[in-house]
């Protein structure tokens, strides 16, 4: 009894130092598990998420109103649940957040931009927001859409979709993804699926070149002939 208590009393103190107000976040560390049932919700408020275990859902909603960063060893299990984040979204290694769906909104920080980094599998991705929000994507082929991507802005405040550096940023789609976008704006080192595929125009070499100009010239002399022949007959 008295061991139990004490180790009652040790993770009540834990949970108090990875989650009081001065370290303004919630540590899963390795190992651990965050489980949310079907139709419940976690709603961490403006104090950031820090899952380095497993975050499982079963069809509910996480909430955090700031960041929100995945470690290397992280795992997301469950379907049909939601992580909503109001800040960055950011991976230690290559995480796929299974059958659920991410959305990235405004949140609690102050600016008017949310950044994602690391590399993420997401089955379903909603970028929204009403304040004209700017989402910043990793340059490259880091984030994949197996099923609906959805960008979302409102009336006068277009979402803003731009690349974390000069060079392009992908969001890969699987074969059924759906793309849906309202008041949204995505600029040129944004590409959204695989780029379009230019058909080249088919040209000769030198040598058909020349062989397509005798053949012009043969049926031109063959012309002139049957011309000239039939102004003598004419005449």
């Amino acid at each position: 009894m008295k061991n139990t208590f004490g180790r009652l009393l040790c993770g009540l103190a834990a949970a108090f130092c990875l989650c009081g107000p001065a370290s303004a976040q919630w540590v899963f560390p390795p190992g651990s598990s965050l489980d949310v049932a079907a139709g419940g919700q976690t709603d961490l408020g403006c104090s950031a998420l820090d899952m380095q275990g497993t975050l499982n859902l079963n069809g509910g909603t996480v909430n955090v109103d700031t960041d929100a960063t995945f470690g290397s060893g992280s795992n997301v299990t469950g379907s049909n649940g939601v992580i909503s984040v109001g800040g960055n979204l950011i991976s230690g290694g290559n995480i796929n957040t299974g059958n659920n769906t991410v959305v990235l909104r405004d949140g609690c920080d102050p600016g008017n931009t949310s950044q994602i980094s690391g590399n993420f599998v997401f089955q379903n991705l909603t970028i929204s927001s009403t304040t004209g929000r700017t989402f910043v994507l990793p340059a490259g082929t880091n984030i994949t859409v197996l099923g609906t991507l959805t960008v979302q802005g409102a009336p006068g405040q277009n979402v803003q979709l731009v690349s974390s550096s000069g060079t392009t940023a992908v969001v890969n789609l699987g074969p059924n993804a759906t793309v849906v976008r309202n008041f949204a704006t995505v600029t040129g080192t944004v590409q959204i699926g695989a780029a379009t595929a230019v058909a080249a125009i088919p040209t000769l070499s030198e040598y058909g070149l020349m062989l397509l100009s005798l053949l012009i010239g043969m049926v031109m002399y063959w012309k002139r002939r049957e011309f000239a022949a039939s102004v003598r007959r004419a005449g």
